[in-house]
C-alpha cells in the first residue's frame, strides 16, 4: 500500500492575483554639468547623463510593458537636468509627451539642530522654519496629485531629482524627512513605489541601478 505523497502540492504554490495598484516609478535625472555659477535653471546632462539617461529609458520601457494597466504619463520637474532624462527615457519608450510640472524641482535638504544648537549635517546649515514650509508643501502637492489608488493598475513615471525622492521615500513609509541624510541615491536610478486603493503604499525598489554599468554609476 503506497504511502503518502512527498511531492510538494504545487497548486498551493500560484501566485495570487495582485491588489490593482497605481505604479509610480520615481526616475533621479542623470549626472549633470555644473558650469561656473549659471544654477540650476541652466545646468543640463553631461554626455555621460544622456548615456544614462538613454539606458534608465531603455530598462522603463520593459518595466512599462511588463506592468498591467496603462502608462498614464511621462511627468517631469522643469529643470534642465530632469526634463532632458525625461525626453531621453521618453523617446527610449515611444512617447511623445512629457508633462512638466512645477513642483516636481529640487528642494531643499531640510537639516535639524543638534543638543548644542548647530548642525548636524557637516556641510548644511540648520534649516529655517520657513524652509521647512516650504519643503512641506511641496511634497505634500506631489503625494496630493499622485499618490491616490485606485481599481485599475496604472503607471506614471516621475523624473525628478534626489531629495524630492527622498522625501516621498521617507513619507510613504512614515519617517521624519531628516532620514534623507541617511539614504544615498544615484544619478538615473529607479525607485518604485505602489499605491493601494485606500491610498495604502509600498516601496517595491529604491534606488535601481542594474541597468548601468558600474563604471557608470554616479552620485
Amino acid at each position: 500500500m503506497a504511502g503518502p505523497s512527498l511531492r510538494p502540492d504545487l497548486r498551493r504554490w500560484e501566485p495570487e492575483d495582485e491588489l490593482p495598484a497605481r505604479r509610480l516609478l520615481l526616475i533621479r535625472h542623470g549626472h549633470y554639468d555644473r558650469v561656473d555659477d549659471l544654477g540650476d535653471e541652466v545646468w543640463g546632462l553631461s554626455a555621460l547623463g544622456r548615456r544614462q539617461a538613454a539606458r534608465t529609458g531603455r530598462r522603463l520601457a520593459r518595466l512599462v510593458d511588463h506592468f498591467p494597466g496603462k502608462l498614464e504619463g511621462i511627468y517631469a520637474s522643469p529643470w534642465p537636468r530632469a526634463m532632458q532624462t525625461a525626453e531621453i527615457g521618453a523617446h527610449q519608450i515611444g512617447v511623445d509627451r512629457v508633462r512638466v510640472k512645477k513642483y516636481l524641482h529640487e528642494t531643499i535638504p531640510l537639516v535639524p539642530a543638534g543638543p548644542n544648537g548647530g548642525s548636524t549635517h557637516p556641510g548644511l546649515p540648520v534649516t529655517t522654519a520657513a524652509d521647512r514650509h516650504e519643503v512641506t508643501s511641496q511634497i505634500g502637492r506631489i503625494v496630493g496629485r499622485f499618490f491616490k489608488g485606485g481599481n485599475k493598475p496604472c503607471t506614471y513615471l516621475l523624473f525628478t531629482h534626489g531629495n524630492v525622492i527622498r522625501y516621498l521615500l521617507t513619507e510613504s513609509m512614515g519617517l521624519p524627512y531628516e532620514t534623507w541624510m541617511r539614504i544615498a541615491i544615484y544619478h538615473a536610478s529607479i525607485t518604485e513605489l505602489r499605491v493601494f486603493p485606500g491610498n495604502g503604499t509600498a516601496l517595491i525598489s529604491y534606488n535601481e541601478t542594474g541597468h548601468l554599468p558600474p563604471e557608470m554609476i554616479t552620485a
